[in-house]
């Protein structure tokens, strides 16, 4: 499992190496629907705030937009220039964030327009949408703050002013990835994961530590619990 996110409080989604996306109560670990088939290994899976779609990013350059209630492939956007190793969706549901090694892409899922151009940034590897359109470093519902991730670092970008700024984490050696709820971003490199306030931007509780290499991390929309995946 490469990628991993929650959706809501009691079932969890997975992205696995051969292109399988799957979904499992947490409870009794059951499989629930049908597995989804990616364009190649997941790099990234997100479940939108309704709980309406499933937006996943794979080695097939491609980000797809799946259907949530019925598994089926609902949009497929295949202007990545590689590898699509971070994907988020809006609070609205109307905006789709992808990464692909230096650049972030901005899609609609409701129609076939470009909101913005490209935005250019060296080595990204994950990106989230603020909870909010105030706090500088959350996602909003009307979709003008995003943040993206990078070796050592996270980048947040004010979509209405086209501008950027960034801020240190923990480790700077590994390539890092992401997962917010709202409230806290959660940020694993390496072997460890550490915890973030999205408004004051400082590190909160210790550094997670784990025996192998964390490939990706989730939180519950409640922030009571952590998921993260090593391979």
């Amino acid at each position: 499992v490469w990628a991993v996110s929650f959706a809501g409080e009691s079932q969890v989604i997975g992205g696995n190496t051969n292109g399988d996306i799957r979904r499992w109560q947490i409870e009794d670990g059951q499989q629930r629907g049908p597995a989804m088939q990616g364009s190649g290994h997941i790099e990234s899976v997100v479940v939108s705030q309704d709980g309406q779609w499933i937006v996943s990013g794979d080695r097939g350059w491609k980000t797809i937009v799946w259907n949530a209630a019925t598994h089926e492939k609902v949009r497929e956007f295949a202007e990545n220039p590689y590898w699509v190793h971070g994907v988020d969706i809006s609070g609205d549901g109307t905006k789709i964030a992808s990464t692909s090694t230096n650049t972030v892409l901005i899609f609609s899922r409701t129609s076939d327009t470009r909101p913005l151009p490209l935005l250019p940034h060296d080595g990204v590897t994950a990106v989230k949408f603020s909870p909010d359109g105030i706090a500088p470093l959350a996602w909003s519902p009307d979709g003008q703050t995003l943040f993206v991730a990078s070796k050592g670092k996270i980048i947040y970008f004010d979509i209405s002013k086209f501008s950027s700024s960034e801020w240190s984490i923990h480790e700077n050696q590994s390539a890092v990835h992401i997962a917010s709820n709202g409230r806290f971003i959660a940020c694993a490199a390496g072997l460890s994961v550490s915890l973030w306030d999205c408004v004051s931007h400082k590190q909160i509780s210790s550094i997670i530590t784990h025996a192998a290499e964390v490939k990706c991390v989730a939180l519950s929309p409640s922030g009571g619990y952590l998921a993260c995946g090593n391979g």
